[in-house]
């Protein structure tokens, strides 16, 4: 997969895309990339995914936090799972928010990416107060001869796949739910940096995790996760807070690895944690003793769910086998 920033050049050849922020990579995002895949096999062209830099959204509202499910770097990783011959990175400007969406069409879609076939979601919206739909681009499309394929939201168990719902769930603590939306465990990767050394201190050594400051980081608690060490799976005890029982006010994201004979040195390696069941959530110990208690039942409870998930690992399911609207 070619990877482009796109400035002010054109890029060579034609094209089939699918166009948008793609935060999550989730459910609906997967079925346009299938989508888009299968319209470039009958065109007999590449397909390609355009994606914007930052979020659109952290330009247009500054003002308002916004936590991503993938920065960006974890969203090219992701995407190299698909049968993607090129990834474009539209740098996203108020220059660009204030272009008409007319204006869009001709200069990015027509001048510069060369398109002939397009494949978005149903409440696409674009160019200068979102006046750009998919009607516009069809008709458009007509204009300057490429194809437009609308696809319909996508709902799993009556609710409708979206980042901003995920993003919610997962505030909420609610992974399982937030898996099923995404077609996989949510993740978090971060390099292992030095803590204090508390969980060393009560037996149960954690490496703690340096993320991206614009990851979404879910609800404090404890997690059943699996954790993922130079491509070596281990189950995992995650937890994620601010150690009310020792007063501590820095929010800290560390994992404890459970079933390790050997103890792992983890300081400065890349470690990625799948999020499996939320536990419990943060609450404020008594004692110490009564914290090591409830953490030996935690990880207790977290092998016996792992070892039940170990055989059915949430994978990517074809968008086509859900029900749509």
């Amino acid at each position: 997969m070619k990877i482009y920033t796109l400035k002010v050049s054109t890029l060579p050849g034609e094209r089939v895309i699918t166009l948008g922020a793609f935060d999550g990579i989730h459910l609906g995002h997967q079925a346009l990339i299938h989508k888009t895949i299968e319209l470039s096999q009958e065109l007999g062209l590449p397909p390609a995914l355009v994606t914007f830099d930052p979020h659109p959204r952290k330009v247009l509202q500054p003002h308002l936090s916004l936590e991503l499910l993938t920065p960006l770097e974890e969203k090219l990783e992701y995407l190299k799972k698909f049968n993607l011959s090129e990834l474009i990175i539209i740098p996203f400007t108020k220059a660009l928010a204030e272009l008409t969406a007319e204006l869009f069409i001709e200069k990015f879609l027509v001048d510069y990416l060369h398109i002939r076939g397009l494949v978005i979601g149903f409440n696409f919206r674009f160019g200068r107060n979102r006046t750009g739909t998919p009607d516009l681009l069809k008709n458009l499309g007509s204009v300057y001869g490429f194809q437009v394929e609308v696809l319909p939201p996508i709902t799993i168990e009556g609710i409708r796949v979206s980042s901003t719902t995920i993003r919610e769930l997962l505030k909420e603590g609610k992974v399982e739910e937030a898996n099923r939306l995404l077609g996989r465990p949510y993740s978090l990767t971060g390099r292992v940096v030095r803590g204090k050394g508390r969980g060393r201190e009560l037996g149960y050594p954690t490496a703690n995790l340096e993320l991206p400051k614009d990851k979404l980081i879910p609800a404090p608690g404890v997690y059943a996760v699996w954790t993922i060490v130079e491509g070596q799976r281990y189950p995992g005890a995650l937890n994620i807070g601010y150690k009310p029982t020792f007063n501590e006010r820095e929010l800290t994201v560390e994992v404890h690895i459970l079933n390790c004979n050997s103890p792992l040195n983890l300081y400065g390696k890349l470690v990625t944690v799948e999020l499996v069941k939320f536990i419990r959530g943060e609450k404020k110990f008594p004692s110490v003793e009564a914290l090591i208690t409830q953490i030996q039942q935690d990880c207790l409870l977290i092998r016996n769910i792992l070892e039940a998930n170990r055989s059915a690992v949430v994978s990517s399911i074809p968008p086509q086998k859900h029900h749509t609207h």
